[in-house]
């Protein structure tokens, strides 16, 4: 009897051991079926800007289910959107513990935190990071791209060099330009430790990668002229003008300082005087001759040289202004009246303007990156 009544419990307990696994694996599957039905939607909040509502319904389904990785994911992604960056990276830290993660959940979760780390600026994690995704995937341009970003952020301008040397990411001449872009920087940066000479070689390979990149000439130079070198800054000026005329504007100020300081009068004037020649479109260089045959108290062939830029751009009114100055300097008044009410009915005031094409910031110098949005080589010359 005793035999029957144990076989008896041992069965029921079984039973009921069964009972417990069908209920607690049904109970399981409709979590996680409500789970997945709380997670489209949080998905759905977020694609229609409602943040809020996507990390609440996001929350309420790690609570249904503690092993749905991808919302997990998702939560740190909003909190790092919202500013909250330190919290992301807990999040997405502590899911690479879990031993089950698939190949794809994984990458997916190095690639958010790096994502933090770059948003909090923890530029070396972020590094980190990123190695491990190209570890992964050594061609993947989301991680090439980032870590680009990261270099540049840091200042880490070998690094930011390297990568652009050895990837295609970038079209031949945007390439051509990070490059020297780069290697200005480094030289930049020596200059801050006065390491001149040291500068100078990183200008001069700046130039190497590309021969008109017009800030390498001007930084090379003004390198000259802090060490009282004006000779070896006219050699370097010179030499831009020959290769790239046509954008040398904003070259001439410190092509005149150079040799002003240097006495070089003469040379001013013939340096002008065959960018006319051999350039006439370029008003820049009638203006020069003007201001030197005003210097030289040669008045009318400064006023030739002023007719000569208006004819090239009459809207302009930098030139017009010189013309009139040069005029009372003649004593014909009436010219300069008459000059001057023509520019008085316009009420424009020329200025040139550097305005960034991406972003619109302005500035008074040429930049070869905004300071505002970043963007290389997208600043050009404007006119108000």
């Amino acid at each position: 009897m005793s035999q029957i009544n144990l076989a008896l419990l041992t069965g029921i307990a079984a039973a009921f051991v069964l009972f417990l696994l069908i209920y607690s694996i049904r109970r399981k599957n409709r979590h996680q079926t409500e789970a997945q039905a709380e997670y489209l939607s949080g998905l759905n909040s977020m694609i229609s800007g409602d943040k809020k509502q996507a990390l609440a319904k996001l929350r309420n389904t790690v609570r249904l289910d503690t092993d749905f990785v991808d919302a997990y994911i998702k939560i740190g992604d909003i909190l790092r959107d919202e500013g909250e960056a330190e919290k992301a990276v807990k999040i997405h830290r502590d899911l690479l513990i879990r031993p089950t993660l698939s190949a794809k959940q994984r990458f997916e979760i190095l690639r958010s935190l790096a994502s933090d780390y770059i948003s909090d600026h923890g530029w070396k994690n972020a590094l980190l990071v990123l190695e491990q995704i190209l570890d992964i995937d050594h061609k993947n341009e989301w991680a090439l791209g980032r870590q680009l970003t990261v270099y540049e952020e840091m200042g880490d301008w070998q690094g930011a060099y390297d990568i652009v040397k050895k990837s295609n990411r970038l079209g031949k001449t945007e390439r051509k330009f990070r490059m020297a872009a780069y290697k200005l920087e480094q030289g930049v940066q020596l200059t801050h430790l006065k390491r001149e000479h040291d500068a100078r070689l990183r200008f001069r390979e700046s130039i190497k990668e590309d021969a008109t990149f017009l800030p390498a000439y001007l930084q090379l130079a003004d390198s000259y002229i802090r060490e009282q070198r004006a000779q070896d800054a006219l050699v370097v000026l010179k030499k831009y003008i020959r290769i790239d005329p046509k954008n040398s504007v904003l070259i001439f100020s410190r092509l005149r300082q150079v040799l002003f300081e240097l006495g070089h009068f003469s040379d001013i004037q013939t340096v002008f005087f065959e960018l006319t020649r051999d350039h006439p479109e370029i008003v820049e260089g009638h203006l020069g001759l003007a201001e030197i045959y005003e210097k030289k108290g040669e008045f009318l062939r400064a006023v030739d040289a002023c007719k000569r830029a208006i004819a090239v751009d009459p809207a302009r009114i930098d030139h017009k202004l010189v013309l009139i100055r040069l005029y009372n300097k003649l004593s014909r008044q009436d010219a300069a009246a008459e000059l001057a009410n023509e520019l008085a009915n316009t009420l424009i005031e020329a200025k040139k303007r550097i305005v960034c094409t991406a972003c619109g910031s302005v500035y008074d110098e040429y930049r070869y990156r905004c300071a505002s949005c970043g963007r290389w080589n997208a600043l050009e010359i404007s006119r108000d």
